[in-house]
């Protein structure tokens, strides 16, 4: 048996050992810099640049204004009239096209096609009454800018076409006595800002100036001329989709 007083002996020199044994592996973890534990740097992140290159398609929506300016001989000869009066109203439609980028310029080719309620009327300088309507709207064009970032700020123009109708009445209130519609080809020229709000989506504000050129049409039931100068400024807000 072991007596008291050595058990009681032993007892300090266990607890001496535990607490070598623990310093022991203290030392050998090594001391904490100021300030805690250091952790391994995160990598960086970098956003993915963005291009302009490739196949795109959107919608627009806008408001345009402008104005028609007509001469209409009349039934009595000799008696010409002449007309002037703004035409406005609510576009709307879609757009396709491709973009190639050099650098920091960006090329491109773009056509849209769109629904149109701008219209309006006006009296002559004889009283006679005259209406125009463009119905539908479209056009192929060129674009050229320059990309800053996800921004592109560009100018644009090419060929433009329309469904243009003019009518001609007695007077204000009267049914239309006369008229004629077609597709009339003009010019179209403006600018606009881009922006990529991701890798597909763009958002865009455009304004643009469209000139349809001459509508003429000679009534074969009475052998009035009418021909009307068509043309209008429209501001579009639209959104595409790259792919």
């Amino acid at each position: 048996m072991i007596n008291r007083s050595a058990s009681r002996g032993l007892l300090p020199a266990a607890i001496a050992l535990s607490a070598f044994a623990g310093l022991a592996e203290a030392a050998d973890l090594g001391p904490y810099p100021r300030g805690g534990p250091v952790y391994a740097p995160q990598p960086a992140y970098y956003p993915q640049t963005f291009r302009w290159s490739g196949f795109y398609a959107g919608i627009q929506a806008g408001y345009g204004w402008g104005g028609t300016d007509a001469v209409s001989s009349s039934i009595f000869a000799g008696a010409p009239q002449s007309f002037s009066y703004p035409i406005s109203g609510g576009i709307g439609g879609v757009h396709a096209g491709y973009n190639w980028q050099a650098g920091n310029f960006v090329f491109g080719l773009e056509s849209d096609l769109e629904s149109s309620g701008i219209t309006g009327s006006g009296i002559g300088t004889l009283g006679g009454g005259h209406i125009t309507s463009i119905d539908w709207l479209g056009s192929i064009r060129g674009r050229f800018g320059l990309a800053a970032g996800r921004s592109l700020f560009y100018v644009t123009g090419g060929l433009a076409y329309g469904d243009v109708s003019t009518d001609r009445s007695a007077g204000a209130g009267f049914t239309a006595f006369t008229g004629g519609t077609g597709w009339k080809t003009g010019w179209t020229l403006g600018g606009g800002l881009e922006h990529a709000f991701s890798q597909n989506i763009t958002v865009r504000l455009e304004y643009r100036y469209t000139d349809l050129g001459q509508v003429t049409f000679t009534s074969p039931a009475n052998g009035i001329t009418d021909t009307s100068d068509v043309s209008h400024s429209a501001v579009r807000a639209g959104v595409s989709f790259k792919f």
